[in-house]
């Protein structure tokens, strides 16, 4: 049981850090792309949409990782 434990843990914390490096990726090119507007409403918008939209991401990942820690640790009987 120990080592599904551990393939869990590893799994998740993978998953997290690559989640998490793709979202920064894509709050740098909307931030990229709202700079470089040069003040036009749809880039502007595009720019603000694609942060919005990754930070969202980041919020559900870290979400997922909370249920399924709750999961796990109410399978097991050991907290987190």
């Amino acid at each position: 049981m120990e080592a599904i434990n551990n393939l869990f843990d590893n799994l998740i914390t993978i998953g997290t850090g690559a989640v998490f490096s793709v979202a920064v990726f894509f709050v740098i090119i909307g931030a990229f792309q709202y700079m470089t507007a040069a003040g036009s409403p749809h880039q502007m918008e595009r720019g603000k949409s694609t942060m919005i939209n990754a930070l969202f991401g980041m919020v559900v990942v870290v979400s997922a990782r909370v249920i399924a820690n709750l999961i796990r640790s109410s399978l097991t009987g050991t907290g987190a």
